[in-house]
């Protein structure tokens, strides 16, 4: 124990506790950083590691020192003001408080990090809180059956542990309170450099400017780059990032820039509006949208074929009309099928409820259908609870909705809903081949935790050895057998689907996309294009079979439909436009495609910008297509938050 009880020297054994705090607080960071990177380490572009790993660990320190300033704020202003009045012991209360809450908040929030990074491919963003509209009861079944929950709640413990015996065997120790008492400085002099210190360490810098988020990204390597942020900052920004586009609103300013500025009539509608060039095949009888839950366009490359989970898929592209450079409106199912059903591109407000009790959109696709003869069905494998989508659904004007529950509901194999078999089923025997429908079909059997029986359904790999050796040049184990057969089999429901549905419907129309990226790939280095793109595929008896490079993305869908099959003259309202125009731009969320190019603009750093010929990735300060991107979005933003009037 240390003997002397003077007020000053109390202050600096108090500070000394305060000064370990920190350092134990920087070094949990520091190794939870390494742990982080050590898992995903096949991630890693190991050229250039050393000067790579250099930065991520200093730019790292800095956003680690700065959320470690909030932990020790209170107790270290709490021993300047209690010191002189002798009643240092409110100060170590205080700090004492603070560490436990630092051992227990920061060890809960770097183990979900890991394990978000698994889902997401990123640390906390936007979809975060989408999750709070989600099945909550289906997303914990998927986090204990897909997520080693066992495991997460054994690691939190041994961290708990560990972080409070280190706390405990410095109790006593004194080093740090020696090496102050050493310090010859006058009083005053001592306690401005520690103030001072302590400004550099909650502002993570010695500059002017403060650590931020727009000056994280200082490698060239994409995954070490999402390491660096501090969990604490990543979950703080993820929610400004939420809040910016969905507070205070529809009040709030457009950020996407004016739209006044942008667009010349007075109304949206007025700016959307279109006319018919006249059809390009007979007009069908029944139009099925099939949105197939994270189905990605790189199972279909030639490269990847031989992996064999997308052959139904493949041969309907190949026999029907291909869209190879298309984008998703957004990077979830909700915001996804959203844009597809109000036409408006997703511009980061969500319109599960918003979209529920606005005025309906004159860009609804479901009106406009009808103008066209169509009965209009939505088929979900899921429940309509789900996000609300229902009231979505309903208030844009379908006229029949079915669910999980006209077939019995969940079951042992569908967290999320019925299988997709089950799903088709339904749709077969609920749509009246007698009758002119458009139906949309929302699956959900390609999502965690992966529950299917899978030999049941006839998967051919059983371990790793049985997947072809040309594949295996590209796959490290990235997505394992059980990922991979749930690709498998929602592809072979839709085969069969499709099989069974011609014979029913031999005038039918059937287009296929996915709701957005997978999230899974058989490595751990996809490019931008195979992190990207979606399929959009029209199939039927009477298209001829080609492949367009034309740029497009969901909200695309509906007036490539419109083009194809309604009489000349007909006018309709549509964001998108026909694929089948000359066209130069898809546009999604934070992506732009063109024939040449993909470009994704992050938050937090220069335009990344993909060259499709070459495989090549770029980095831009400025480009064309950024411009055509915030436009659009300007006016998606204004029409779902402000209504039809501009001026």
């Amino acid at each position: 124990m240390i003997p002397d009880n003077s007020k000053w020297n109390n202050f600096l054994k108090e500070i000394s506790n305060i000064i370990f705090f920190w350092f134990f607080s920087i070094l949990f960071f520091f190794t939870y950083r390494l742990i982080f990177i050590s898992i995903y380490s096949n991630e890693i572009d190991w050229n250039n590691f050393l000067g790579n790993i250099y930065q991520v660990l200093l730019t790292g320190f800095r956003f680690d020192t700065m959320v470690t300033s909030y932990f020790v704020i209170v107790p270290f202003f709490a021993s300047f003001i209690t010191g002189p009045l002798n009643k240092i012991k409110i100060a170590e209360s205080f700090r004492l408080v603070f560490q436990q809450l630092f051992i227990f908040l920061s060890s809960l929030i770097c183990i979900i990090t890991i394990n978000y990074y698994q889902e997401y491919n990123n640390q906390f963003n936007q979809f975060l809180f989408l999750g709070l509209y989600e099945d909550l009861g289906a997303v914990f079944k998927t986090i204990v059956e897909y997520f080693n929950p066992l495991l997460n709640v054994f690691i939190f413990l041994i961290s708990i542990y560990i972080s409070k015996k280190i706390f405990q065997l410095y109790k006593d120790k004194v080093f740090i309170y020696n090496i102050l008492k050493k310090i010859k400085l006058p009083k005053i002099i001592t306690i401005s450099l520690i103030l001072i210190l302590f400004i550099f360490s909650i502002r993570g810098s010695i500059e002017m400017r403060p650590i931020m988020r727009q000056w994280s990204y200082v490698t060239n390597d994409e995954f070490l780059n999402k390491t660096i942020v501090n969990p604490f900052k990543s979950l703080l920004y993820a929610r400004e990032d939420f809040n910016e586009l969905n507070a205070n609103l529809p009040n709030g300013k457009n950020p996407f820039g004016k739209v006044s500025d942008l667009w010349d009539k007075k109304t949206t509608c007025q700016n959307i509006e279109r006319t018919s060039k006249g059809s390009l095949i007979k007009q069908p009888k029944q139009i099925f949208l099939i949105v197939m839950e994270s189905y990605d366009s790189w199972p279909l490359e030639d490269k990847y074929k031989a992996l064999g989970v997308s052959k139904n898929l493949s041969e309907i592209a190949d026999n029907g009309i291909y869209f190879n450079n298309f984008l998703p409106a957004s990077e979830s199912t909700l915001n996804s099928i959203a844009s597809i059903i109000t036409g408006i591109p997703y511009s980061g407000v969500s319109q599960s409820q918003i979209g529920a009790i606005n005025p309906r959109y004159c860009s609804s696709i479901f009106d406009q259908f009808e103008k066209l003869g169509y009965q209009t069905n939505f088929f979900y494998g899921g429940l309509l609870s789900w996000n609300k989508i229902n009231d979505l659904f309903k208030n844009q004007g379908i006229e029949n909705q079915y669910s999980a529950v006209d077939m019995g509901g969940k079951n042992e194999s569908g967290i999320w809903g019925i299988e997709d078999e089950k799903l088709f089923e339904l749709v077969t025997k609920t749509v009246d081949n007698e009758n002119n429908s458009f139906n949309i079909i929302l699956t959900t059997s390609y999502h965690p935790p992966y529950s299917i029986n899978l030999k049941e359904k006839g998967f051919p790999y059983n371990s790793i050895s049985d997947i072809p050796d040309k594949i295996l040049e590209h796959y490290d184990g990235s997505m394992n057998l059980k990922e991979l057969g749930h690709l498998w089999y929602s592809d072979k429901c839709i085969g069969d689907f499709v099989k069974n549905a011609e014979k029913k419907y031999p005038n039918a129309l059937f287009c296929f996309t996915g709701d957005h990226y997978g999230r899974r790939f058989i490595n751990s280095k996809p490019n931008l294009k195979e992190t990207s793109l979606v399929p959009f595929i029209i199939y039927g008896s009477s298209i001829k079979d080609s492949t367009y490079n034309t740029p497009g993305s969901h909200i695309d869908i509906f007036p490539t439909i419109v083009e194809l099959i309604s009489p000349k003259g007909f006018n309709y309202y549509s964001f998108g436009e026909s694929l089948f125009n000359i066209k130069d731009i898809g546009v999604g969320e934070s992506r732009s495609v063109t024939k040449k190019n993909i470009e994704y603009y992050p938050k937090s750093s220069k335009i990344i910008s993909f060259d499709l010929s070459s495989n090549e990735t770029a980095k831009l300060d400025s480009s064309s297509s950024l411009l055509e991107y915030k436009k659009l979005n300007s006016l998606g933003w204004h029409f779902t938050l402000k209504g039809d009037s501009i001026y």
